[in-house]
């Protein structure tokens, strides 16, 4: 009997350890080539569901975890492309660092998130979002549903969390669900923002750099090119020059009595119209090619002011004018424009005054999705660089009274912000902020938006 006990124990060892090998090689991740360079904050989301309990009478989940995962990444990344900040990691790079393992529950949670974050990491990603379902055995409504919402520095491993309880209602309301994440999502934002701030600095700063030694590169090469092409201008000139005194043609110069017979011969003249021309090839020649060149460019800035003449502003103009019924204003906060490089850095500095305006609980902010939107039909490229004037036909547009509009520049090593709040009808300025910052003092810029959202609604 102590033999058959020994083997069964030892059967169930050996069968835990190839459990656990498994699982090990379940989770061994691949490496891939880095992506080429940006300002952008790479990103890689993930879905997760816990086991579902089944302590106090039968329950499962409202959807299978294939379903879960492909709506809430789906929803999640085309929430977080729109707001510019980040660049999400593909499903194609995700499989090709993971393979078609899918990792446990237990496994994705265990040492706070480690394998979340080396995932993130052999993407290249600075950040992981997380997306959770957890469920609870409760004793009175009998089992409560949790949705989180986790957000994971790859490299410092960071975590920032915002959770909410789900009644059945928000479970089946799609628009109440994508309300919850958006605000779930703003909440981990806004306590993830300096850590934000700091990385998208350390990339915009990196990739300014890059730039500069690229731009400072070609200015040599410009200098041999022309050179060069002097080389072939003076070669084939000689060449005609060469034939022109040749004795044989000038013996020819008695041909003034050819002449005579020109004009009998008034139809052929092209036929000998050659002759003389090949006489004087340079001016010939240089007559006929420059008159046609400046015909194709007149119609060209013919093409510009159409584009943004494509403006539908009546449809929008008429939408949800009730910001008055409430004596509030409706206010549209703009991107601050920004060199290509710290557009990331500019669009967080946006997307935190927007909170820091809207706590203020003085206007009407208008969704970021809606600004999106009405950009796309009045044609506005979406590059960050919109002046004033399209920043008001913006507000028309979303039927709001005013717009806030800005920049963020940089002049060696100090950072210029700078924004105000323009009357939509009167075009007035109706407050103003700026401030400036060296590099190095990064972190201290967010803790002042508090009070530029005060001077700029006229508060101080």
């Amino acid at each position: 009997m102590k033999n058959l006990y020994l083997r069964l124990f030892a059967s169930i060892l050996t069968v835990i350890s190839l459990l656990l090998l498994n699982s090990c090689a379940g989770v061994r991740l691949k490496t891939i080539p880095a992506p080429p360079p940006t300002a952008k904050l790479r990103v890689y989301v993930q879905a997760i569901s816990a086991p579902f309990p089944f302590k106090g009478g039968a329950g499962h989940w409202d959807s299978f975890h294939k379903a879960f995962v492909a709506r809430q990444i789906e929803g999640i990344e085309r929430y977080l492309n729109e707001t510019g900040i980040y660049e999400v990691v593909t499903e194609q790079d995700v499989r090709m660092v993971i393979g078609e393992e899918n990792p446990s529950y237990i496994e994705m949670t265990k040492n706070k998130r480690a394998l979340s974050r080396e995932i993130g990491k052999a993407l290249h990603a600075e950040y992981v979002f997380v997306i959770e379902r957890r469920a609870e055995p409760d004793k009175v409504a009998g089992i409560d549903q949790y949705f989180t919402v986790n957000l994971i520095n790859t490299g410092s491993g960071k975590l920032y969390e915002a959770s909410a309880k789900l009644d059945r209602f928000d479970r089946a309301s799609n628009s109440t669900m994508s309300v919850i994440i958006k605000k779930l999502y703003q909440t981990v934002f806004l306590s993830a923002k300096n850590d934000m701030f700091g990385t998208a600095i350390m990339k915009s700063e990196k990739l300014y750099l890059q730039d500069t030694k690229i731009v400072a590169e070609p200015v040599k090469k410009p200098q041999i090119l022309p050179q060069v092409t002097v080389k072939p201008v003076t070669s084939p000139e000689p060449e005609p020059i060469s034939a022109v005194p040749e004795p044989e043609l000038i013996a020819a110069a008695p041909e003034p009595e050819p002449i005579a017979v020109l004009p009998k011969s008034e139809p052929p003249v092209t036929g000998k119209a050659p002759k003389a021309v090949s006489q004087t090839p340079p001016a010939v020649h240089e007559k006929p090619v420059t008159p046609p060149e400046p015909e194709p460019v007149i119609p060209i800035p013919k093409a510009v002011p159409e584009i943004g003449e494509k403006i539908n502003i009546p449809d929008t103009a008429q939408e949800k004018p009730r910001h008055q019924d409430k004596g509030m204003d409706k206010l549209v906060i703009c991107d601050l424009n920004a060199p290509e490089q710290y557009r990331t850095v500019a669009l967080i500095i946006t997307e935190v005054l927007r909170e820091e305006l809207f706590l203020l609980n003085k206007f009407i902010l208008v969704n970021r999705e809606n600004l999106l939107d009405v950009n796309r039909e009045m044609a506005l490229q979406q590059s960050g660089l919109i002046d004033e004037k399209q920043a008001v036909k913006t507000g028309k547009g979303l039927a709001a009274n005013q717009v806030v509009t800005g920049s963020l520049g940089i002049l060696g090593k100090t950072y210029f912000l700078q924004a105000k709040r323009i009357d939509v009808e009167t075009f007035a300025t109706l407050g103003m902020a700026s401030t400036k910052f060296s590099k190095g003092e990064e972190e201290d810029v967010l803790g002042r938006l508090p009070g530029l959202a005060k001077s700029l609604a006229g508060m101080r």
